[in-house]
């Protein structure tokens, strides 16, 4: 008898995990792109916390990546809070659309330093945007993680 094991994201960044219900935006604090968690990062390195292929990057700002994974559940990473807006290059994309990535690449390289300068704050989100076929899906509870290790969400 074959049983499925349960399958985990992994931390994308070290830091301290934060609901998602507590970013200051309302657009993830009320789910309304899907339910999923934050970490306030202690370094400038965002990480792929799954294998996958990337379904979209944001060619201008280069603060977000979407993946999809083999399961079909979909998740996007996305650096801080209204960066959309940056008219600056703070972010480095090292992927784009249609890459296959693997659990534990970097993804995002960004400048912090001039981020926090400019005011905007390095919170990054992941969001499910789509479970796909993914059971059972468990957003972990806070606290600190280690970013390619910290299982974040559970799921079979």
């Amino acid at each position: 008898m074959f049983f499925k094991k349960n399958t985990a994201l992994k931390a994308y960044a070290d830091g301290k995990m934060i609901p998602i219900t507590e970013v200051e935006d309302p657009v993830f604090s009320q789910k309304i792109m899907g339910d999923g968690l934050a970490i306030q990062p202690e370094g400038n390195t965002i990480y792929a916390p799954c294998d996958g292929k990337v379904t979209v990057t944001f060619d201008k700002t280069q603060h977000a990546v979407g993946i999809a994974m083999k399961n079909k559940m979909e998740i996007l990473l996305h650096v801080g809070l209204d960066t959309v807006n940056l008219q600056e290059e703070i972010f480095h994309t090292l992927v784009k659309s249609g890459d296959d990535v693997k659990q534990g690449q970097t993804l995002i390289t960004y400048n912090k330093e001039r981020l926090y300068e400019l005011g905007y704050s390095d919170v990054t989100m992941c969001v499910i945007t789509d479970e796909g076929n993914a059971k059972n899906v468990e957003i972990l509870s806070n606290g600190t993680v280690k970013a390619k290790e910290t299982d974040i969400v559970k799921y079979k």
